[in-house]
């Protein structure tokens, strides 16, 4: 029995890539033995867009926002008109493979998982690291651990599940009762980047899991329309600060007080010496929000039932 799903993709002035890469999910559609449906959400689109969906692919469903609101309220929007539990969502910028679903969805047997990410290359057929969201938490932070294709391949041969401390907000299916109970991407990191890895890590602090499938796989290119749309300095910025923003609500005090703060605050010296500008406005972003960060944190801690440490010791049987 193969339950039904719903593919949603948010768009901002992607013509182009909706002409790319939506034949590869009609394929994937049409292999998969269950239902599906393809909403894309139109997120105040001032190219073509809206014109490409109609003529090319009228069975695609379109929710329109008037005014663009961001990756975070574009994605929410598609989750609140699909009416199936199980959802892939999926970045514009994104060719996926033909046989994607099927190995994704067997995980949803299982009561307790969150998500499910697939294998992530890059249009080089490189491997991207963040297809297996590994992490420890180390010199002062929380760091990817690096891994290798064929040990995760033959984990999953020999029948091991490979949990991931997130699934990549750009390729994943995930539960859509769980996503609306955690209320979906949190507004502080709006407007993009590190949503994901909060929403992965609120997850398995409720005792939800994510995983990582190396049999499925899709190619995320290179730019989309973040990259198209945004200046690359403030790209980093909001990325920083989003960093910071992240550790504060989900490290415990103990780390922050003893590592990351102080690791910070040197990084920080060091960069006023350099004038790098970018990392101290992204600083001092992440402490304007700290009121809203403190809100989260005891939010996290009163609904938990893994600590952090937790989450980790669980990583940590992967790590090499």
């Amino acid at each position: 029995m193969y339950p039904p799903v719903t593919i949603v993709i948010p768009n901002f002035n992607g013509a182009a890539l909706l002409q790319k890469n939506i034949p590869s999910v009609l394929k994937a559609m049409h292999a998969y033995s269950g239902e599906t449906l393809l909403i894309v959400v139109d997120d105040g689109s001032q190219d073509n867009s809206l014109q490409v969906l109609q003529d090319q692919f009228p069975q695609v469903n379109v929710v329109i926002h008037a005014q663009n609101k961001g990756f975070a309220e574009a994605i929410h929007s598609g989750v609140n008109a699909a009416e199936t539990e199980l959802l892939f969502l999926l970045n514009s910028d994104v060719e996926v493979e033909e046989q994607l679903l099927a190995p994704l969805v067997q995980y949803f047997d299982e009561a307790n998982t969150f998500s499910v990410n697939p294998l992530i290359y890059d249009e080089q057929g490189v491997v991207k690291r963040h297809s297996w969201n590994l992490r420890q938490f180390k010199g002062g932070t929380l760091k990817l651990v690096n891994w290798r294709l064929d040990e995760a391949l033959k984990l999953r041969a020999a029948g091991e599940k490979l949990p991931s401390a997130y699934a990549h907000g750009g390729s994943f299916m995930v539960r859509k009762s769980m996503f609306n109970a955690l209320q979906g991407f949190h507004p502080i990191f709006k407007p993009f980047y590190s949503e994901d890895y909060d929403l992965g890590l609120r997850a398995w602090r409720r005792g939800w899991v994510s995983y990582f499938e190396p049999s499925a796989h899709i190619v995320h290119q290179s730019v989309g329309s973040i990259r198209s749309n945004v200046k690359m300095n403030h790209i980093k910025t909001i990325r920083r600060r989003n960093r910071y923003i992240l550790e504060w609500m989900h490290l415990s005090a103990s780390q922050l007080w003893f590592c990351a703060i102080p690791t910070s605050l040197i990084q920080l010296l060091g960069e006023l010496l350099l004038l790098d500008k970018v990392n101290l406005k992204a600083f001092y972003l992440a402490c304007t929000k700290l009121p809203e960060v403190l809100q989260a944190r005891r939010e996290i801690q009163a609904s938990q039932t893994m600590r952090l440490a937790d989450i980790m010791a669980e990583l940590k049987k992967f790590c090499a």
